[in-house]
């Protein structure tokens, strides 16, 4: 037998009512979208931060052996949407 022909006779389950729907959408979809935001945040945060706190440290082992502080980087203007 072919393959659509075979497709031919799959019963098609009917569409759920859309109040239906929409509650399973927001139990089972919901929560984890949640979830992976939090988790995105905390490490995107984290790293952020420790990136930060290590530049100020090493600025500061700089002064300290040197005497004075590192040069600042020219940073490049921000791109113009």
């Amino acid at each position: 037998m072919d393959l659509l022909e075979q497709l031919g006779d799959v019963a098609v389950p009917e569409v759920p009512a859309a109040r239906e729907f929409t509650a399973g959408v927001r139990r089972k979809l919901h929560p984890r979208l949640l979830a992976l935001h939090v988790a995105e945040f905390a490490v995107g945060a984290t790293v952020w931060g420790a990136r930060h706190m290590l530049v100020a440290l090493f600025a500061a082992v700089v002064f300290t052996v040197t005497g004075s502080w590192p040069r600042a980087v020219k940073r490049l203007p921000p791109l113009a949407n």
